[in-house]
């Protein structure tokens, strides 16, 4: 870990910070009881009409109708119990401009399949597009290969069922209703462990490859009619072993992986590879939860074999179950994929969350928002760069403030204020207009006009009583992190959840620390992106930070602080509504 060194250079002792206690307004909100209130809803990011919801399925163009089909996880028995006796289904909404969507509706059912063999709970799977050979399909029809805890022992096995209505649902179940691959088979794991989920299945030489996250192993399997599946390397144990895909890396204590998901990208120098995405965690390097990805190819079996150490899609504490667009034949590359994510944390979302600061509502039923939408492009040195896909048309109420610096702020009272000290000194206010909506774009570039940037650069941004502190030391840098929601106290299980929110993995209040990549840089320009529910940091190196909040007013106050030990310091902050 890189904490000792942040200790020095960027202080994350929380009594410094806190000497800042200014509020957005708050207003307070009825009862969160029901499976569609609205205290939780995103204003300009896809949410879940009912319910709770997480993992993203698929991304998939749709030629017909020429918009993007969404599927994500759904439980009907709402946030506080998602794995409840109705079971998980897959919800679909469309859309053009991953903005606006449009009516959500369940596509794949919760309970279905044969009476013993058939499936009590619908989890994360994939979709493809029959070429043909897939069998009691017709050709063209779209074909989803899902996990389903088994009706009679609640086993993970995958199944699969084809759509007749462009995608909108998938009522025709295959194998009569029985699992396809079953974890008991000794063409799989024949039983030897629970884990056995999250299907991806791609085309490879004429035949369908499937990836299946098997907890610390990505086993692979292989098809030739969508029915019956083997072990892609019948002379091995065909998995993908986490020296593998998390190379680089200790694995120790990490286990599962989860989510799997591969494609193949071109690079500028017009070289292909394949990249292999995956949800896990790294706590020994201080990381939660969160979406990984690692480039290489495939050996001759089909299986993925790693060029380079293994890297975190996002920094933050709050991106998971993402999904992506690209081809579902894995010889086809795409130069650029569209990519987003769950916003959310297995350690607190679904511990209880309340609609009020007192902490005193009931837990709210509604909950499940996702990520903006970011275009992810592989460079030539095989790492992964973002920018956010955020259409003109969706931002309005434009602001433009240009050179604003320590003498000539942009606040309420337009004079030069010090809101508190750190190691390099004053800690100076630079823009501070409460009472914004929540929903906002911010385009902000630092710059000194006699050299590089020197001092740190903070945003403090408030909804009530809660926060979400960024701490960015463009000297080295690395930033840090931090948050608080009074809405995660009294849950489910007590202070747990709220503990490890604000907590996160630096302890004390200290959140998390990320190495940004930049250093020693004249201009600086970060973007940010705010939601309800959320809050998203781009480096222009197109490194991305994620973090979930929970506070259910529609306002808050972003305010953006620098030191200056060189007095030379300013920013240009261009700032636009979201809807």
């Amino acid at each position: 870990m890189k904490t000792s060194r942040f200790n020095k250079t960027i202080a994350v002792a929380g009594a410094a910070l806190l000497a800042c206690t200014a509020f957005s307004t708050f207003k307070p909100f009825s009862r969160a009881e029901t499976l569609t209130s609205d205290e939780h809803v995103q204003k300009a990011h896809l949410t879940t009409a009912h319910g709770w919801s997480n993992d993203l399925q698929t991304i998939s163009w749709n030629e017909e109708g020429h918009y993007y089909d969404i599927y994500f996880l759904h439980s009907a028995d709402g946030a506080t119990n998602p794995f409840g006796h109705q079971g998980q289904d897959w919800y679909h909404t469309t859309t053009s401009d991953f903005v606006h969507y449009t009516e959500q509706s369940s596509a794949l059912a919760a309970k279905g399949g044969d009476d013993k063999e058939g499936w009590a709970s619908a989890w994360t799977g994939s979709i493809v597009t029959n070429t043909g050979n897939i069998e009691g399909v017709p050709k063209g029809a779209k074909v989803s290969f899902f996990t389903g805890l088994r009706k009679s022992d609640q086993k993970q096995n995958i199944y699969a069922a084809y759509s007749s209505d462009n995608g909108k649902t998938f009522k025709h179940v295959l194998n009569d209703g029985k699992p396809v691959a079953d974890i008991n088979s000794p063409h799989t794991v024949a039983g030897k462990h629970t884990d056995f989920r999250d299907s991806y299945v791609f085309y490879w030489n004429n035949k369908l490859i499937m990836y299946v996250a098997e907890g610390s192993d990505i086993g692979v399997y292989q098809s030739e009619n969508g029915i019956s599946w083997s072990k892609a390397d019948n002379q091995d144990e065909s998995k993908i072993r986490s020296s593998t895909f998390f190379r680089g890396r200790s694995w120790e204590g990490n286990a599962p992986v989860e989510c799997p998901v591969i494609k193949t990208m071109k690079m500028p120098n017009g070289q292909t590879k394949q990249v292999l995405f995956f949800g896990a965690k790294d706590a020994s390097k201080g990381e939660t939860t969160g979406t990984y990805y690692t480039v290489g190819h495939l050996d001759s079996n089909g299986l993925f074999v790693a060029e380079t150490d293994v890297k975190r899609l996002d920094q933050g504490s709050d991106y998971y179950g993402a999904n992506f667009t690209g081809s579902d034949h894995i010889d086809h590359a795409s130069a650029s994929l569209i990519s987003f994510g769950w916003v959310g944390n297995w350690n607190y979302s679904t511990n209880g969350v309340h609609s009020d600061q007192k902490a005193t509502s009931p837990h709210a039923r509604r909950l499940g928002s996702y990520s903006s939408a970011r275009e992810l492009k592989l460079q030539n040195n095989m790492t992964i760069s973002q920018t956010f896909k955020i259409p003109e048309a969706s931002l309005s109420n434009k602001k433009n403030y240009k050179g604003i610096n320590k003498n000539n702020p942009k606040s309420e009272k337009g004079k030069e204020w010090v809101d508190r000290q750190d190691t390099n000194g004053n800690v100076y206010g630079l823009y501070d207009i409460p009472d914004q909506p929540a929903n906002q774009y911010y385009n902000l570039t630092f710059s000194n006009s006699k050299g590089n940037y020197k001092g740190r650069i903070y945003f403090d941004i408030w909804q009530g009583a809660d926060y979400v502190r960024f701490n960015y030391d463009p000297t080295n840098g690395l930033y840090n992190v931090k948050q608080t929601a009074e809405e995660l106290k009294n849950g489910i299980d007590g202070q747990k959840g709220f503990d490890y929110y604000y907590n996160g993995l630096l302890g004390n209040g200290n959140g998390y620390l990320a190495d940004s990549g930049l250093a020693n840089q004249h201009k600086i320009n970060i973007k940010v992106v705010t939601d309800k529910n959320s809050i998203e940091f781009l480096f222009p190196n197109g490194q991305s930070y994620t973090v979930a909040r929970f506070n259910s007013s529609d306002k808050q106050d972003f305010k953006i602080f620098t030191e200056d030990p060189t007095n030379a310091n300013q920013v240009d902050i261009e700032i636009a509504d979201m809807h």
